[in-house]
């Protein structure tokens, strides 16, 4: 019986959160623009600036709203703040955009997903992007569009 305690005990210590807060520096490459955000396919970014709070299994994710990348992503979603969990070592994370972009007729809002997975003091994952439209004709190829950036950022060990 007592085996039996032990085992459930390590099982219920290895279905733990992991604890993802901190303060990172992460790269970042262009991949896809199907939303033709307008960036460079191939193109890294490095020395980008994130803070990760954790508070159970709720995480909140904000890059450095003075860096260029948190002005692009202040430009682009109308926020540079991402919401969601973490499940064991899965990071989730999303951010419904608050921006307004016209083009004619059509109005659009872009929308990301982080989707993550933390491995010590490492996180890596990618970010996709798509326009939520007014479904006007106008919209053409942002209607169902993609656009992805992945990522790896490291924070100091504790």
């Amino acid at each position: 019986m007592k085996h039996l305690v032990w085992i459930a005990l390590a099982g219920a210590a290895a279905c733990s959160d992991a604890n993802v807060a901190g303060n990172y520096t992460a790269a970042i490459t262009n991949r896809a623009d199907g939303c033709s955000i307008g960036w460079a396919v191939g193109e890294s970014s490095t020395g980008i600036e994130l803070t990760v709070t954790q508070s159970g299994s709720d995480v909140t994710l904000m890059v450095n709203p003075l860096s260029l990348p948190g002005v692009f992503l202040g430009g682009l979603l109308g926020t540079n703040s991402f919401q969601g969990e973490v499940d064991g070592d899965d990071v989730s994370l999303s951010v419904k955009g608050m921006k307004d972009n016209n083009i004619s007729t059509c109005t659009f809002k872009f929308n990301a997903d982080i989707d993550a997975v933390q491995d010590g003091d490492t996180m890596t994952g990618r970010v996709e992007y798509r326009a939520a439209t007014n479904g006007d004709d106008a919209c053409g190829s942002r209607t169902g569009c993609l656009s992805v950036q992945e990522f790896n950022a490291t924070r100091a060990p504790r």
